[in-house]
């Protein structure tokens, strides 16, 4: 039988603010439910070697201690990694084509937790272009988005013992409610992700925060929760400015860039031109010289070996 949840047990640890969770603790915490996630008939045949304590934990962790529901999510993520194995190995290759009409990155450096931070400015290229785009392409860039985070947080996780999360921020600036009434599809496609997330994705989104919301943004809520997951929704914050903007994410206020609405210069390369001519003009002197870029190597210890 599987064990019985009480209370609120399976909730993550409660730690002191700047600390994550450590791994040993949350593992030793959930030791029953992973085992009987393990033994359960629903994913027992699926599960390799790569599929470890903390793999299952975050599916634990997702699902409150849902046995049966963590099983077959699991079930379903080996299935779907399986049969898509082609699209996972295409991954580097949409990222580069992806980053160049959907501005998407990974800011050089981390929150006061040590969690990655990956920014998009969806509206900051010519729309047009993105409209043009399949509804499949869009799929595949919303996969290798979420696919690319999904492996460096594992990664910084085995590196700390710590159990890594992302941070989101998501900048609207450009976004036209006519845009988005014309590009519904855009919308649902976002919706199906969000669902596939559920179960590809376990314990990935620390939070997602938006900055320069459209005046239209509560008409752009309702139409996101049509479709979007309420797990997803309740990690959504709202930033007017680059205080909230740190307060929310976690992002130190020094190291909040230009075109969020802060003062640090940094010429990322997947900026597009207009944005840095925008904010990183030439009338702003003493600006800090940013960092290289940090290297995210990003190795897949999802495949089936």
């Amino acid at each position: 039988q599987p064990p019985k949840r009480r209370g609120e047990m399976l909730a993550e640890l409660a730690v002191p603010i700047g600390d994550l969770p450590l791994l040993s603790d949350l593992i030793t915490a959930n030791r029953a439910f992973i085992d009987a996630v393990r033994s359960h008939p629903n994913c027992a045949a699926f599960l390799r070697p790569e599929h470890d304590d903390l793999f299952i934990l975050r599916y634990v962790l997702s699902f409150k201690g849902d046995v049966p529901k963590s099983a077959t999510a699991i079930q379903h993520a080996i299935v779907w990694r399986r049969d898509n194995a082609a699209t996972l190995a295409r991954i580097d290759e949409l990222q580069s084509e992806v980053r160049l009409i959907i501005p998407t990155g990974m800011l050089p450096w981390t929150t006061n937790q040590g969690q990655p931070i990956q920014v998009a400015l969806p509206f900051a290229v010519d729309t047009a272009t993105w409209a043009t785009k399949s509804e499949q392409w869009h799929h595949e860039a919303g996969i290798s988005n979420r696919e690319v985070a999904y492996r460096i947080c594992d990664k910084l996780s085995r590196e700390s013992g710590r159990l890594v999360k992302l941070v989101m921020i998501q900048d609207l600036t450009g976004l036209s409610l006519t845009f988005a009434m014309a590009n519904s599809k855009l919308v649902q496609n976002q919706g199906k992700l969000s669902k596939l997330a559920e179960f590809l994705f376990p314990q990935l989104i620390a939070t997602v925060v938006v900055t320069h919301p459209p005046s239209f943004i509560q008409t752009l809520y309702k139409m996101a929760g049509a479709v979007l997951s309420e797990r997803l929704i309740k990690k959504i914050k709202m930033a007017e400015n680059p205080a909230k903007i740190c307060e929310f994410s976690g992002l130190p206020i020094d190291k909040v860039p230009t075109f969020l609405g802060g003062d640090y210069v940094w010429d990322a390369d997947w900026v597009p031109a207009k944005v840095k001519a925008k904010h990183n003009g030439a009338d702003r002197p003493g600006e800090s010289t940013p960092p290289p870029p940090k290297k995210f190597t990003i190795p897949n210890p999802f495949a089936s070996k």
